[in-house]
């Protein structure tokens, strides 16, 4: 076994028919690589709310942390920020998979997913941290009672 995985890109980062996605700084020729997409896709380039998937190639850490709380604001609830950052690094290079996840941390997003995207880049998933259930009534710890 290889290691290989066979899904098309747009599938594995979760692109589905009739999805708003946008791309943002993507290395020349990325938006092909996403061929053949599903049926309704459309590519947004302004839109200020409602994304359900972002790929955010980011110049660098700077970049990033200026503009992740706008790409959250813009993200739907149930949608996806895709981090794509290189996956060798130099000593200058302070764009990590372990930066991303604090820069996502500290707006309330988490990690849930990693995707080689191109070649040279991963891609980390952000999504809006889960709220924690409710306990189901009746399922809690009863008062013990005392004679």
């Amino acid at each position: 076994m290889s290691g290989l995985s066979f899904t098309p890109l747009c599938t594995a980062l979760g692109i589905k028919p009739g999805a708003k996605v946008s791309l943002i700084n993507p290395p020349p020729g990325f938006a092909s690589r996403l061929n053949p997409l599903p049926e309704g896709v459309d590519f947004l380039v302004t839109a200020q709310t409602g994304l359900d998937v972002i790929l955010f190639f980011p110049a660098d850490a700077s970049e990033l942390v200026a503009r992740l709380p706008a790409l959250a604001r813009a993200m739907a609830v149930t949608g996806g920020i895709w981090v794509a950052f290189p996956r060798e690094q130099s000593s200058r290079q302070k764009l990590t998979e372990d930066f991303v996840r604090h820069a996502a941390l500290d707006l309330g997003l988490v990690d849930n997913k990693l995707w080689n995207v191109t070649p040279e880049c991963t891609a980390l998933r952000l999504v809006w941290r889960p709220r924690p259930r409710p306990e189901r009534p009746g399922t809690g710890k009863q008062p013990v009672a005392q004679a």
